[in-house]
């Protein structure tokens, strides 16, 4: 019996220290937490892991020509500035980015977030798309937000 209440108590106890409050955003994160991390939370989208420098998947989503998203994680192309989607040529440079929806795509992150978006280098098929999208559409390099100089 004294060795049941031993065990009750500490799993009370290791429990309670990794339990912590705070508020969680749609995607089960942390918003503003540092060290930013996120929650396995059912019929979630996934979130990539806190401690990951790349995300890896498929395209599951093109918002627009500048951002896509990889197995349901928004990514923000750094470096890249596209129209909004209302006008012509935003119109236009979301229609090529969806051409590469299912396909692969490897994303270098920053550590950067935009909104609800992490920021991030991504290549599809081993092509900078970043790089595609400003030779076949009207986006264009944003300098400001080249932080690892690519373009």
């Amino acid at each position: 019996m004294r060795t049941l209440s031993v065990i009750a108590i500490l799993t009370i106890l290791t429990t309670q220290a990794v339990a912590h409050s705070g508020g969680l955003n749609k995607q089960g994160c942390h918003a503003g937490s540092q060290p930013f991390h996120c929650h396995k939370i059912a019929n979630m989208a996934p979130v990539a892991p806190s401690n990951s420098n790349t995300l890896g998947g498929t395209i599951t989503h093109v918002r627009d020509g500048d951002t896509i998203e990889v197995n349901g994680i928004a990514v923000r192309l750094s470096a890249l500035d596209c129209p909004e989607n209302d006008t012509e040529e935003g119109k236009q440079a979301t229609k090529i980015a969806k051409q590469f929806e299912g396909s692969q795509a490897m994303c270098e992150l920053t550590g950067a977030k935009s909104y609800d978006r992490l920021v991030g280098y991504c290549t599809v098929g081993g092509a900078d798309f970043g790089l595609h999208m400003m030779q076949n559409s009207s986006c264009e390099v944003w300098k400001k937000y080249d932080v690892w100089d690519r373009y």
